[in-house]
């Protein structure tokens, strides 16, 4: 199996990464950080390739693209997973000027970037009939974990992988993972402060039901069955919550 993994720098990308090269798969990770990108994948061989590219940009996207074909043969699966958060906030407390810039750059990453990189890779998963695993979100399916720009964006994303499992039904399998809080260095665009988005798990943890929060390679194999075809070839059009249990609770916890 060959696969190209977007925001693969860290957090949950390089998990994905991980998990992959662990299950034998060759892997071409992808990430605006070519520093966080290489360290991410200098453990891991020959099995996987760093190349550093913005998922917005097209030419970046069809160049990674031609690294997996050129460097592994074939592209086998797709994980769109680049995002940026808005740290939930609401959209009385930003002027017009902001709100104009977040929505650039929140939709840009989360929902353009994805359009963007299975345009690119679409003629070669279709010939592979091969896989994209989508990296949603509770605020796919739910409000109050994120504000309206960053739960938006991942109806949206939502939205976009079930469509796309229709338009591609035969051909690719489309799946998504809502994931819930996972400790990782998600962050906010510059528009809205940069910086991380996410509290750190002591503060969280008490609001799980699992009574545990997840790091990345807790999720990580998710996506490995999603990307199977032994275990995954019947699941398309689904969507994956992996949210230790914060949907059974809702936004106030415990």
């Amino acid at each position: 199996m060959v696969a190209l993994v977007t925001g693969a720098g860290t957090g949950i990308g390089a998990g994905v990464v991980r998990r992959f090269v662990r299950e034998g798969a060759r892997v071409v990770a992808m990430g605006r950080d070519a520093g966080r990108l290489q360290r991410s994948v200098e453990l891991l061989g020959d099995s996987a390739i760093a190349v550093p590219g913005d998922v917005t940009d097209p030419d970046d996207c069809r160049r990674a693209v031609e690294v997996s074909v050129d460097c592994f043969g074939k592209l086998d699966v797709l994980v769109p997973n680049a995002g940026v958060h808005d740290r939930g906030i609401e959209i009385g407390d930003l002027s017009a000027q902001q709100l104009d810039q977040a929505y650039e750059q929140v939709f840009g990453v989360n929902l353009k970037g994805a359009l963007m990189i299975v345009h690119a890779a679409l003629g070669e998963l279709v010939r592979a009939h091969g896989s994209v695993i989508f990296t949603g979100s509770i605020s796919s399916l739910a409000p109050g974990f994120g504000g309206p720009l960053y739960v938006s964006s991942k109806h949206a994303v939502l939205g976009l992988a079930k469509q796309l499992a229709y338009d591609l039904a035969g051909q690719v399998r489309v799946n998504t993972v809502a994931l819930g809080y996972v400790q990782t260095e998600l962050v906010t665009p510059p528009a809205l402060g940069g910086g991380g988005a996410l509290p750190d798990s002591s503060d969280v943890t008490h609001r799980l039901p699992t009574g545990i929060a997840p790091v990345p390679d807790n999720v990580a194999g998710v996506y490995a069955l999603l990307a199977s075809d032994a275990d995954g070839s019947a699941i398309t059009g689904s969507v994956f919550s992996v949210d230790s249990g914060q949907l059974l609770w809702g936004r106030a916890g415990a």
